[in-house]
């Protein structure tokens, strides 16, 4: 359950493990290969396992090669040079040796076509080298090194084996492979994700790549992180010529030259260098990646309260008389309302709407029956109360957040209503003529105004961030498919930007339209995808079959790229005359639609909210509560009860609420090791005893932001995992603990000093440790 991976994402974050491929088709490979790593470096050749040195014959005006010296003398010192396939062997001197009729020697001024030779790795440190002359291996005859013979011998002590030596470090070199199965893994250092810089470390050699001081090579050779530039390539040309967001492309520049990786050639065996003067474009394939973990979110929508929707409270759209007007333009909206009411009658109408709608028992209540989020939509009046809307928001949603850190339930706010209207439609709480061209044009200008609705987003989050029920920022409810795709991306960076720049670890959320998650942002992380889902809707209406809703449901949140939050949904059976039907007709309906939608949330996403609370309809579908204490919902009896909010220690089957929860549900996860304490229900505590010290306030720890990872691994064993997690490295404060999952157990080690505040501690009661925590998955 949760995520989906794999990302399939070029973004290289910190501890991403990836694979590199070339735009013309082949992956990059770590290789020891002295053919390779010999390149530019000084080595001796020694006659088979402990034989005689290999030197020119200070005498032989021809510089003859013959093998015997017992130490390597001023004249055995060779350079291996070229840049092909076959390669030069230079004295130190600087004449070039040739394969000749009567042995090798040592006197050409140039290189040609008998000047080159293969290197062959025949492994544990030996060599063989094979001539051009007539393509064949040399050996040592004793009166010098001849190369004639048509095979190479397996004997450690065959005169084609030759030891090589040398004074310089051989470090792995960096060649393509056409085949994918011997493509390397990276794991990407990156400090800073706002910047271009990244560097790889070689994952089995534990060295980052650099280039050498030409450019003609990369090996895994500094102990220290060596930068590229990485920059995306965000679009790609289709074969009509159309341009498409690109996610996995990226060029790659040296620092120090500015000069581009590339390759010449796809051919296997041939190096990559930093030389191109052009962009050449590199994929990412991602193998492994740290990600924030969090608890299932379960949180209920407060619609109606800080934006008026008409058929929720139609009362609060009436005239002074208390009559619904005429007009059917009129008070369409909250903007209209606003309009026809006036300022005196508006802001006592509303204070009074303001003061109730939400109560702190309302919170108290929320928080007692398994809801652990609110969804808060708001207007660009909460900030900006410009005519005809009037002031005096801002207090309640203050007082909101006072009583949800108080009861430990996490607030989203959510951008419901953009001045200018993101939808088009009354929900934005100002359409001008909402959809109906009687009443005028249908306002659909957010675009135009985002200097106002980004300053919104920046004021709120200026405010808000530092709470520690603050869980993060829905940036636009709804937006119509009718704006401009690119001109949206544009606006949600900007967002982003604002949010991000106040709280690190804060969701930001973003609307499905136009399918941000495929878009190839820089910089995101702790996005989620929002997705609306109403069966009769959004999708087709409920069929009676529940396994077919499952289903649909299903398919429209399990495969996107980012993870999800169903943001909307509901138990409304569009379609279906439930009212009309027989009490147990009706009873077994929406018991089994509540569980088939509960499955479908809690398998494929990180989470919901329920639209709504409440509603000025008694015992309706949009009421959360009213359908929790029916017991179609968790929360108001033993009869359906929600699975472990910590989704990592669980099967999947805990949360097939549907198709009748596994043997193992409650049972298995008992048998996980818990030290946290005695709180009956203490599935909902996953490590009340690792706590991150260091934090001055609780501003993001427990349900909100607990900075969990995930990791995803080969088969290395538990020690490595334990020491070399890149996870480990990116906590924020003190590392105080570690723990992981195997499929049988969880592993919890680790405790922080200081002990935790009254507040701290009814977070970690329901929700679990702060930022230290560390969770590696596989």
């Amino acid at each position: 359950s949760g995520f989906h991976y794999p990302r399939y994402d070029g973004r290289l974050h910190e501890g991403d493990e990836v694979q590199l491929q070339s735009q013309r088709g082949a992956w990059l490979s770590i290789t020891t290969n002295p053919f390779f790593t010999l390149r530019g470096k000084s080595f001796a050749l020694q006659r088979g396992m402990n034989g005689g040195f290999c030197s020119v014959v200070e005498s032989d005006p021809t510089g003859k090669i013959v093998c015997g010296q017992q130490s390597p003398p001023r004249t055995s010192w060779f350079v291996l040079g070229g840049a092909g396939h076959k390669v030069s062997i230079q004295l130190q001197q600087g004449r070039y040796c040739t394969d000749r009729p009567d042995g090798i020697h040592c006197d050409a001024e140039i290189v040609g076509s008998t000047e080159l030779f293969d290197v062959v790795d025949i492994g544990s440190g030996r060599i063989a080298l094979k001539g051009s002359r007539q393509d064949r291996y040399c050996a040592d005859i004793n009166q010098g090194i001849l190369c004639n013979e048509d095979s190479i011998g397996t004997d450690g002590d065959s005169p084609t084996s030759f030891r090589v030596v040398s004074d310089a470090v051989l470090d792995p070199v960096v060649v393509q492979t056409q085949d994918k199965n011997k493509a390397s893994t990276f794991v990407v250092h990156r400090n800073d994700i706002d910047k271009a810089q990244v560097s790889f470390q070689c994952k089995d050699e534990g060295l980052y790549l650099r280039a050498d001081d030409e450019g003609t090579s990369i090996s895994c050779s500094s102990r220290l992180p060596w930068p590229f530039l990485a920059t995306r390539r965000k679009y790609k040309r289709t074969n009509n010529g159309e341009a498409k967001w690109d996610l996995r492309s990226v060029t790659f520049q040296s620092e120090e030259t500015r000069r581009y990786l590339e390759s010449d050639t796809n051919e296997a065996g041939t190096l990559v260098k930093f030389s191109g003067k052009d962009p050449m474009v590199w994929w990412i394939h991602l193998s492994g990646a740290c990600e924030t973990l969090r608890p299932l979110i379960r949180g209920v929508n407060l619609g109606n309260c800080f934006v008026l929707e008409r058929w929720m409270a139609g009362y609060l759209f009436h005239n002074e008389s208390g009559n619904p007007w005429q007009d059917a333009c009129h008070a369409q909206d909250e903007y209209s309302l606003m309009a026809l009411l006036g300022p005196s009658v508006a802001r006592r109408r509303l204070e009074e709407h303001w003061a109730s709608w939400i109560s702190e028992a309302d919170i108290r209540w929320m928080s007692e029956h398994g809801i652990n989020a609110v969804r808060v939509p708001f207007g660009y009046w909460m900030v900006f109360p410009m005519s005809p809307f009037v002031p005096g928001q801002l207090k309640y949603l203050e007082r909101l957040f006072e009583w949800c850190e108080k009861y430990s339930v996490t607030v989203l706010l959510d951008f419901h209503g953009l001045k200018g209207s993101q939808t088009g439609s009354p929900t934005s709480g100002n359409c001008g003529g909402c959809g109906n061209h009687s009443c005028g044009k249908t306002w659909l200008r957010f675009l135009e105004e985002q200097k106002i609705n980004l300053e919104v987003i920046r004021r709120l989050t200026v405010r808000f961030s530092l709470s520690p029920a603050y869980l993060g920022f829905a940036v636009a409810n709804e937006v119509s498919d009718t704006v401009g795709k690119q001109d949206l991306m544009d606006f949600y960076q900007k967002a982003y930007d604002l949010i991000r720049s106040q709280n690190k670890d804060a969701l930001v959320v973003l609307y499905e339209t136009h399918a941000p998650s495929l878009f190839p942002w820089d910089n995101f992380q702790g996005t989620l995808m929002d997705i609306h889902i109403y069966f009769g809707w959004s999708i087709d209406k409920p069929t009676l079959d529940q396994q077919e809703n499952l289903r649909r449901a299903r398919a429209r949140i399990a495969h996107v790229h980012w993870p999800v939050v169903v943001g909307e949904w509901s138990l409304a059976a569009n379609g279906h005359p439930t009212l009309t039907w027989e009490p147990h007709r009706r009873d077994a309906f929406f018991d089994k639609f509540a569980k088939m939608q509960l499955q479908a949330w809690e398998t494929h996403s990180i989470g919901w909210f329920y639209w709504n609370y409440k509603s000025r309809f008694v015992n309706s579908t949009w009421n959360y509560r009213d359908m929790c204490q029916v017991g179609w919902l968790p929360g108001c009896g033993k009869e359906l009860e929600f699975g472990p909010s910590e989704w990592w220690r669980a099967p999947t089957c805990v949360y097939a609420y549907m198709d009748g929860i596994c043997k193992s549900n409650v049972a298995d996860v008992a048998e996980i090791p818990y030290t946290g304490g005695g709180n009956p229900m203490w599935w909902l505590v996953p490590v009340a005893a690792i706590l991150m010290v260091g934090l001055t306030t609780f501003a993001v720890t427990g349900a909100i932001n607990p900075g969990w990872k995930k990791l995803l691994w080969d088969g290395t064993d538990d020690e490595f995992r334990r020491e070399h997690s890149p996870c480990r490295e990116e906590a924020r404060g003190l590392e105080v603990g570690w723990q992981w999952v195997t499929p049988n157990a969880v592993v919890r080690g680790g405790r922080g000093a200081r002990g935790q505040t009254a507040q701290e501690e009814r977070f970690a009661e329901l929700y679990g440790a702060g930022r230290g925590q560390r969770l590696l998955l596989w």
